[in-house]
């Protein structure tokens, strides 16, 4: 079948400047009542590893349409922020906020959960009648436009997203294992989704705070389940997927990443053919709560030296970093970092010149912290 391309065109926001966003729909197989996905990448435009996946992908579902192998609609955008993607400052990319007003790209999406519970009172819908949840959604952000630029572009990319009853939104970290952030109603789908990933870690929440891609989409499906009108099984289904770290970009990985993800899609019933055996070895996905996870900070300026290698086991109290200050004198003592949690190293940061107060890593444990609120990791 016919492979549609949609460009979407946003306001600009200077003279002769203009900004697009593209799209891939694969229609799937006429008559099929298969489950609708779509995948976007770039959404923080300094995380690439999910911009070649995503190639990697459209030629591999180009196949399998040819085949009649997809049953599903797929919808994928291979890039979701062409502004971030142009904010260049003295060459270096700064594409996770915004240089306009400083804002993190994924934060501050379109809400329309109060709007929603309002609507649902008023307007019963029939149960599990998923088709005319959506079009409620439609109805709701249909007024929440913005003149904006990139408000213009937030509301166009969770617009597409609330036709689908499957969102992946492909990140990566600064250096990083494979991890996955998701919600706590929605374990079963992300232990499905990382087993075929080689997904070691997941990250679940229910509202992690300032509205990002995933928990907007997310949060309208939880009024709909809470209301009564829909089953478990049918509620729409968000997640972020960090792919590794900002390095980590090579035809191998891109690969393994993109088969993993129709792996998936092939187990929801969105497509079918011989996909291969899996090329990720792991080990048995760990659910983390993400009131669990420790950002461990400097409290010194220096050169950080790591001590634990990603997806390594730390113990409570272990030396997981040193920082190694450059300015007091010869071979002065380092800073030691302790590991605050029993659990395992996710992330760390890529650029090993760090300052007093920055993130350095997140270490991923069992037991909620105290000091942790369940809001986003911040930066």
């Amino acid at each position: 079948m016919a492979i549609i391309e949609k460009e979407v065109s946003l306001p600009s926001q200077s003279p002769g400047a203009s900004h697009r966003l593209l799209s891939y729909t694969f229609s799937g197989r006429p008559g099929s009542h298969a489950r609708s996905v779509y995948i976007q990448a770039g959404l923080h435009a300094d995380e690439h590893p999910g911009l070649l996946v995503i190639q990697h992908l459209l030629t591999r579902l180009q196949a399998l349409d040819d085949a009649d192998g997809i049953l599903g609609r797929i919808v994928v955008r291979p890039f979701a922020n062409p502004v971030g993607m142009g904010q260049r400052v003295f060459g270096h990319l700064a594409g996770r906020f915004n240089l306009d007003n400083g804002e993190n790209y994924n934060r501050f999406f379109p809400d329309i959960t109060d709007a929603l519970k309002d609507n649902l009172a008023e307007e019963p819908v029939a149960h599990n009648d998923v088709a005319e949840v959506k079009r409620r959604f439609a109805r709701l952000m249909a007024p929440l436009t913005s003149p904006d630029t990139v408000g213009a572009g937030k509301h166009q990319l969770l617009s597409d997203a609330f036709e689908h009853d499957l969102v992946l939104d492909l990140h990566c970290d600064s250096d990083a294992a494979l991890h996955l952030y998701s919600t706590t109603n929605q374990a079963e789908r992300s232990l499905r989704l990382s087993r075929c990933l080689g997904i070691e870690a997941i990250f679940l929440e229910d509202d992690s705070s300032n509205a990002p891609f995933d928990e907007a989409y997310s949060n309208a499906w939880r009024v709909v389940q809470n209301a009564g009108v829909v089953d478990a099984d049918k509620v729409g289904f968000s997640c972020t997927v960090e792919l590794r770290g900002q390095a980590d970009i090579n035809d191998e990985l891109a690969t393994a990443d993109a088969e993993g993800i129709l792996r998936f899609l092939a187990e929801e019933g969105v497509i079918e053919g011989d996909l291969g055996a899996a090329t990720h070895q792991a080990g048995e996905p760990q659910i983390y709560p993400l009131t669990g996870v420790a950002p461990i900070k400097a409290t010194t300026s220096g050169i950080v030296i790591y001590k634990k290698a990603l997806g390594e086991a730390v113990r409570k109290g272990e030396v997981v970093a040193e920082v190694a200050p450059l300015d007091q004198g010869i071979n002065p003592p380092r800073e030691r970092i302790l590991s605050p949690v029993d659990g395992v190293m996710v992330v760390r940061h890529l650029i090993k010149l760090v300052r007093p107060g920055q993130r350095l890593a997140l270490l991923a444990g069992k037991e909620p912290l105290p000091d942790r609120k369940g809001n986003l990791l911040g930066d």
